[in-house]
This record gives structure tokens, C-alpha cells and sequence, in this order.
């Protein structure tokens, strides 16, 4: 629920006209939460050793997803804007 929350505010802030650095905060913040659900997989992770390694290995691929929808948003702020 808030990866999608935060989703739409990457639309949003990309429709307003943001800098398209605010992509690197929600990238950290989407990675952490990727790693938190459903409830329990931090847990496993950080049990089997693994959780600061993944984190990192998720940030670029967050990192290019965040700009998809910035993009998308900003796009559509360009188009009607």
C-alpha cells in the first residue's frame, strides 16, 4: 500500500515539475519498503545474512523505476501543462 502511495506521488511531484532529484529519496525509500513486505521477509532476510546486500542490489532497480513514473508524470505536466 505505501509502494503505491508512493508511486503516485512520483506521478504527482513529476506532474508538479520538481527537480528530478527527488527521484534518489523515494528510491531509498521504495527499496526499503520492497524489503518490508509482506510483513515478515525483513525479518528472514536479516535472519539468513542477506538484508544490507539486497537493499543495495534493489536501489538501482528502484532508482530506474522512480524515474518511470516521475517521468510518466512529468510527461503528462509537459503534454496539458
Amino acid at each position: 500500500m505505501l509502494g503505491t502511495a508512493s508511486l503516485i506521488a512520483l506521478i504527482v511531484v513529476g506532474f508538479l515539475g520538481y527537480p528530478i532529484w527527488i527521484v534518489v529519496p523515494f528510491a531509498v525509500i521504495n527499496a526499503f519498503l520492497g524489503l518490508h513486505f509482506p510483513p515478515g521477509k525483513a525479518q528472514a532476510i536479516r535472519e539468513r545474512g542477506q538484508y544490507w546486500q539486497l537493499w543495495l542490489m534493489s536501489l538501482p532497480l528502484q532508482a530506474i523505476l522512480a524515474a518511470i513514473f516521475f517521468g510518466i508524470g512529468f510527461g503528462i505536466g509537459q503534454l496539458f501543462g
